[in-house]
């Protein structure tokens, strides 16, 4: 992860709109592995891919100053070998999911980003 803020301020606009579980959905799975600690929540593989990560919204809470939005995602991992040419070890994708919380300021969309499990 960089030190980049990550803002989702698409995801804030749409607080009160009915399509805000899809808007929230599509902004979070851009932000991709630079931005989701997948990586981190890894459980059958040691590498998280890319490819392939889906969130669905689990929980929404709101405060005054913060909406937290509690999201399963799912995505693939690999066991990453050497990948030598006399290794048969395939490589084969492992599903995985973990549990995060987006945590959204509301006065400047600056949002963090935690593992739940």
């Amino acid at each position: 992860m960089t030190g980049t803020p990550i803002q989702l301020s698409k995801t804030l606009g749409a607080i009160d709109c009915k399509e805000f579980n899809q808007i929230f959905k599509k902004e979070a799975e851009q932000l991709g592995l630079e931005h989701l600690p997948l990586q981190a929540a890894l459980s059958g593989g040691n590498y998280a891919l890319e490819e392939g990560i889906s969130i669905m919204v689990n929980q929404v809470n709101q405060t005054g100053t913060t909406i937290e939005i509690r999201a399963g995602v799912f995505f693939n991992s690999v066991i990453a070998g050497c990948n030598c040419a006399d290794d048969p070890t395939p490589i084969d994708q492992q599903p995985e999911y973990c549990e995060l919380a987006f945590c959204i300021n509301r006065a400047d969309a600056n949002t963090t980003i935690r593992i739940i499990h």
